[in-house]
């Protein structure tokens, strides 16, 4: 009797060594299809992002820096009954190039709504480096609003947004907001600056400048750009004015203060700090930029914890295959140590 028990405990560890060992093989093979199908993945994902960098890359190769044209592209349903468009064009901080209803800003028409400027034709040298305003107009009457250009940017085409905003020197005018379709919007857009009534327009700032220096600028002018000439129009005081100013940058109360003293107005403009309703601290008072790197960063962030919540879930279907086969291999030893337990008490009997 004990001779068929044991030749049966002794079949069924040899049944159940074969599952484990089945088992083992199907995991082993389970893994090894998981790897190749990550490696299939990665290298479907790395064709696909090579074949998206060449894409982009191709297109802004065959746009921005060719030749010596830039573009501009009309919206038909916001620009009509014009038969040219043309350019005005000035360097930062220097006299105009193209001056204002000059035929020397006329540009070509290439077609399909798009317009070109070729500076080696109009025989304009453009500095390397240095930035340059530019204002596309029709006929030199509806028009856009500045925008900041350089020869990094030659070949690009500027298109109208279908916003208006103040006319920065006529508070009574509109002017079309323009962007670039490929240059970086936070250096290449249109500048901030202070209107002739005192509302702040614009989003990307002219190299090495500040809007301190821009405050100070705006409060030392008693031309059409300057805070005297605001107040004539805008309907409020100085106080008003540069504290309003101060809050959408980011200055602070002793900012006010110390551009008034630099501006030589002090005693000349009536704003006091003890009235002002600009914060106490200063900001980053060097403008927008910094902010929206940040929300980049942020959804970069959420990107990568996705991307590991992923890998976790991986994790968890390979343990639970593990767990099945510990089992076995348990059921399988309690066996076999029934039969050596039955042989041993077959000897004392």
């Amino acid at each position: 009797m004990f001779k068929k028990i044991a030749s049966i405990l002794l079949a069924a560890i040899m049944v159940g060594s074969t599952a484990v060992v089945a088992a083992s093989a199907a995991e082993a093979d389970n893994a090894v299809a998981a790897a190749d199908d990550s490696a299939v993945a990665a290298a479907d994902d790395s064709a696909v992002a090579a074949a998206d960098d060449s894409a982009v890359a191709a297109g802004d190769d065959s746009t921005v820096g060719a030749g010596n044209k830039i573009y501009f592209e009309v919206n038909p349903d916001l620009w009509k009954n014009f038969k040219t468009v043309t350019l005005y064009l000035y360097p930062h901080g220097g006299d105009a190039l193209i001056t204002w209803g000059s035929k020397k800003g006329n540009m070509k028409d290439e077609g399909g709504n798009k317009w070109s400027f070729d500076f080696d034709a109009k025989d304009i040298e453009i500095e390397s480096g240095k930035q340059y305003g530019m204002i596309f107009t029709g006929d030199w009457g509806v028009q856009t609003c500045d925008i900041i250009w350089d020869s990094s940017v030659m070949g690009d085409t500027a298109y109208c947004t279908g916003d208006q905003v103040e006319n920065n020197v006529d508070s009574n005018k509109k002017s079309y907001y323009v962007k670039w379709k490929n240059a970086d919007a936070s250096k290449y857009a249109p500048p901030v600056c202070i209107t002739s009534i005192g509302n702040i327009i614009g989003e990307a700032l002219w190299s090495g400048t500040t809007y301190y220096d821009m405050l100070v600028n705006f409060i030392k002018s008693d031309g059409s750009d300057g805070l005297s000439n605001a107040l004539k129009y805008n309907g409020k005081n100085a106080q008003q004015t540069l504290d309003d100013i101060a809050k959408q940058w980011g200055l602070s109360q002793d900012d006010i203060e110390k551009a008034i003293k630099e501006a030589g107005k002090e005693g000349q403009v009536d704003w006091k700090k003890s009235n002002s309703s600009a914060s106490e601290s200063s900001g980053s008072g060097s403008g927008g930029s910094s902010s929206s790197g940040g929300s980049s960063s942020s959804s970069s962030g959420s990107s990568s914890s996705s991307s590991s919540s992923k890998t976790s879930g991986t994790g968890s279907v390979t343990s639970g295959e593990g767990d099945t086969l510990i089992f076995l291999f348990g059921g399988i030893m309690l066996a076999a140590a029934g039969v050596v337990f039955l042989a041993r008490k077959r000897r004392e009997d």
